[in-house]
């Protein structure tokens, strides 16, 4: 049976419990809702927000469970998320379900502010951003946590779902 080699460097080593990086939205596929979301909706709403957000726990605003910094990319836009685990039971249980892999999804909360439809695919070209859901169903399944951070006994740094991610992809 063939192996094939895996080559990994971890790049990062600082960092608290309970960080996450993912991609909130993703520019230019369609979701299950028939919006697509195009490169730049997110820009003025960033500049307006200086670039945070709260996350929140399936788009329950009395379940804010951290918060979330934010950038556009070519893929579409980027959060590096930080949740609150101090003292906060749904930021805690949040966590605990990404680190095993169980919620994965992201979700935004927004409002229109431009669009048109074209082929019957409503183009989302500027949107005032609310919020940044983790869910387990999100409306675009693209929209995904691609690492948290976790401190294992011996206080060391680990990007579980980046490695997950890596083996994976290895192996195939």
């Amino acid at each position: 049976m063939p192996c094939k080699g895996l080559k990994f460097e971890i790049k990062e080593m600082v960092g608290d419990a309970g960080e996450f990086v993912g991609l909130a939205s993703v520019f230019g596929n369609v979701d299950a809702g028939g919006d697509l979301v195009e490169h730049g909706a997110f820009t003025k709403t960033l500049a307006d927000k200086n670039g945070e957000v709260p996350v929140l726990w399936a788009h329950d605003p009395s379940a804010i469970v951290g918060i979330g910094r934010l950038h556009e990319t070519q893929q579409g836009l980027e959060i590096h998320g930080q949740l609150v685990l101090d003292s906060n039971d749904v930021a805690k249980k949040a966590y605990a379900l990404m680190k095993a892999g169980a919620v994965r999804g992201l979700s935004i909360g927004y409002d229109v502010t431009r669009s048109v439809i074209q082929d019957g695919i409503r183009h989302l070209k500027e949107l005032k951003l609310h919020e940044v859901s983790l869910t387990g169903f999100p409306m675009n399944e693209a929209a995904m946590v691609t690492a948290v951070k976790a401190v294992n006994h011996s206080g060391e740094l680990h990007a579980i779902a980046d490695l997950r991610a890596m083996i994976r992809k290895a192996m195939r």
